[in-house]
């Protein structure tokens, strides 16, 4: 065995130890990079936030959900132990076996959590379209789940990396906090980043299959074109209410992320343009319309009416704070949850007038997609 496959081993054991003791860790591995980076949290649970304040200057990783509710809140997992793609020590890996802390507050079993059936999604899709119409919204990003059960080879540690071979533009990780659940990912979207006294963003939206071509090749019809300005407008509406100056802006430019193509647009700015105001920025952000929509709080109101799913960290946030230098946010999307027998995918696509519903029911298909490519070779 080489090197590196001795390294992703020992990497592979940390997370069957957590997910087995039901021990609080995240395991992720950025876009573009190589190295994968475990967060261990096994002599206390993950604080529950109340506010974000300050929560850039803690080191850790954050989840929260698309809105925050009495079952659903914001979760900080301060690690006790991080690990990098070093060698993990034996000795560590037996004394974690050994931690039975939290076996206690295991909960994997699925709770009135159904698929969602056509008919309720493109009814959904119509409704927002006639509100639209009427001048109620903008846009209006409707989501469905779909309940599959667990194949018995299946093993979340070589899904995991499985996906990071496969996903390497995306944000993989692997996640186990009591409160939130277990959930994997390998998301395109990213909410925030701060690295070398910059801070980046992004507004990503419109969605086409990948036909193999060269990514440029790819054009975009009107309701795309809409969708993608809906999101870029609000990034920059917010950006000067902030008064945010010094903006660096590229795109829209084609961006791959797994099966489909996007538009992105790109923004960066000095970090000291936010002046102690990562919180402020982070909750304006968030949800952006590219999960949500348009007027913000009214197209969420309308999520909340009219899907029977409970998106829970679906569309949320998540992402590592001052580890390495950087912290990193990113929106949860191509995402599931983990249960003992079964897991729920989560996906969603942005309505606006010019949406047809089947074809949009066909998008949040191809999305799903991200996770069933690979969870299908089980």
């Amino acid at each position: 065995m080489n090197q590196q496959n001795t390294k992703n081993s020992k990497q592979k054991l940390l997370q069957e130890i957590c997910l087995k003791q039901n021990i609080p860790f995240v395991s992720y591995r950025l876009p573009l990079e190589t190295e994968i980076i475990s967060l261990v949290q096994q002599h206390s649970l993950p604080e529950k936030l109340k506010t974000l304040n300050n929560i850039e200057k803690n080191t850790g990783f954050v989840v929260s959900p698309f809105t925050e509710t009495v079952q659903h809140g914001t979760y900080f997992l301060k690690p006790d132990d991080i690990f990098f793609s070093n060698e993990i020590e034996n000795i560590y890996l037996k004394k974690l076996s050994e931690n039975n802390l939290f076996l206690s507050s295991k909960d994997k079993s699925v709770q009135n959590i159904n698929t969602t059936f056509p008919a309720e999604f493109i009814s959904n899709v119509n409704q927002a379209k006639y509100a639209m119409l009427n001048g109620k919204y903008n846009k209006v990003v409707l989501s469905k789940i779909r309940v599959e059960e667990l194949d018995d080879s299946f093993s979340a540690p070589d899904f995991f990396d499985r996906l990071c071979s496969k996903y390497p533009h995306a944000f993989v990780y692997l996640m186990q906090i009591p409160g939130v659940g277990c959930w994997m990912g390998a998301t395109p979207e990213l909410l925030l980043m701060l690295e070398n006294e910059r801070v980046n963003t992004v507004s990503l939206a419109g969605t086409q299959i990948s036909t193999g071509v060269d990514i440029e090749s790819y054009n975009w019809k009107p309701k795309e074109i809409q969708e993608q300005g809906i999101v870029t407008c609000y990034i920059e509406k917010l950006l000067q209410s902030l008064f945010i100056e010094n903006i660096s802006k590229t795109g829209p430019e084609n961006y791959q992320a797994g099966n489909l193509i996007h538009l992105k647009t790109a923004f960066e700015f000095p970090v000291n343009e936010l002046r102690n105001r990562f919180s402020d920025f982070l909750k304006a952000l968030h949800p952006t319309p590219s999960v949500g929509g348009l007027p913000k709080e009214d197209a969420i109101s309308f999520i909340l009416a009219n899907e029977v799913h409970d998106r829970a960290y679906y569309t949320g946030f998540l992402g590592p704070l001052n580890i390495n230098k950087k912290s990193s946010i990113f929106v949860n999307l191509r995402c599931l949850q983990l249960f003992d027998k079964q897991f729920v995918l989560y996906s969603g696509a942005g309505i606006t007038s010019s949406s047809v519903a089947e074809r949009e029911w066909e998008e949040t298909d191809h999305k799903m997609m991200t996770m069933m490519n690979v969870m299908n070779k089980y």
